[in-house]
């Protein structure tokens, strides 16, 4: 069966709105309704501002979306609202935010003003809370763990496969925390292109104040199959969509477990639909 995935935050590149535009010109009627519905430019940010969470966000879900529209143009049936059936479908953070949409949950402006607002909230919580985040390469993920048990206010926050675990807290318990990683055997503490602690209490402030904010968005019941990054399975049927978002946002990525989950559900065939091909690369490592 096929599953469909959706990239999250850093897998922007400064090409990508012109390379989806001029693969489907449709997708222009998509950065029109962004410009419209948020006041962003997304064809035309710079270097700088896609460095930052407030604009990064916005632009890889419009391309996710017009990447999912590109598929659907070329299936037989162009006007139903999700993709057919059977279809799995699953996110990386933001990238559940498409998710959402792919799964007929959400509808395009309703998904632009939810993600307008989830990008700023985020933005501002870091620039209050500094904190910073580093991708630990080379030790299992029991280790990690043991680790950051012995050091406050550091994380882990994103299961991207085995071997691959990014950890989130304040500047300096994060780079005491990779220091000492490294002494551990890590090979690579790679500190990632961001100020915020994303997808850990840090955001717990940005998080209650999403939820209210998506009590105010029409949520409709899934078309499909959505698989959850924080529980690692498929979301339950009447879940309260505001709800989980706040727990979204504060509780770990466990992509490992959550793509191990979709094969054994009978899902073998995955397609990235977005800028980049990251998460192509972690279901290779991760495996049966």
């Amino acid at each position: 069966m096929k599953a469909y995935i959706f990239p999250g935050q850093g897998a922007q590149t400064l090409q990508m709105s012109a390379e989806i535009t001029a693969a489907f010109p449709a997708s222009l009627s998509l950065y029109k309704k962004a410009l419209e519905t948020t006041g962003l430019d997304l064809l035309h940010l710079t270097e700088e501002q896609l460095a930052q969470t407030r604009y990064a966000q916005m632009a890889i879900i419009v391309h996710s979306v017009a990447s999912l529209e590109k598929e659907r143009a070329g299936s037989s049936d162009t006007s139903s609202v999700a993709l057919p059936e059977p279809a799995g479908l699953a996110g990386f953070s933001l990238g559940e935010y498409t998710a959402l949409y792919a799964a007929g949950i959400i509808d395009f402006a309703g998904l632009l003003n939810l993600v307008n607002e989830r990008a700023r909230l985020m933005q501002l919580a870091a620039d209050k809370n500094p904190g910073a985040m580093y991708a630990i390469l080379g030790l299992s993920d029991e280790h990690v763990e043991a680790c950051l048990s012995k050091i406050k206010d550091v994380y882990p926050v994103n299961y991207n496969c085995p071997g691959q675990l990014v950890i989130a807290g304040t500047v300096e318990a994060a780079e005491k925390a990779a220091a000492q990683l490294l002494a551990l055997g890590a090979r690579r503490a790679m500190k990632l292109a961001v100020n915020g602690a994303f997808h850990s209490p840090f955001m717990a402030q940005a998080a209650a104040s999403l939820k209210e904010f998506a009590r105010t968005i029409t949520f409709a019941p899934s078309t499909a199959a959505l698989y959850s990054n924080a529980s690692a399975s498929p979301v339950p049927a009447g879940v309260d969509i505001p709800a989980y978002l706040e727990t979204h946002m504060v509780s770990p990525v466990r992509f490992t477990d959550e793509i191990r989950r979709m094969r054994l559900d009978g899902y073998d065939e995955f397609i990235e639909l977005g800028p980049g091909k990251v998460l192509t690369g972690l279901i290779k490592k991760i495996g049966g």
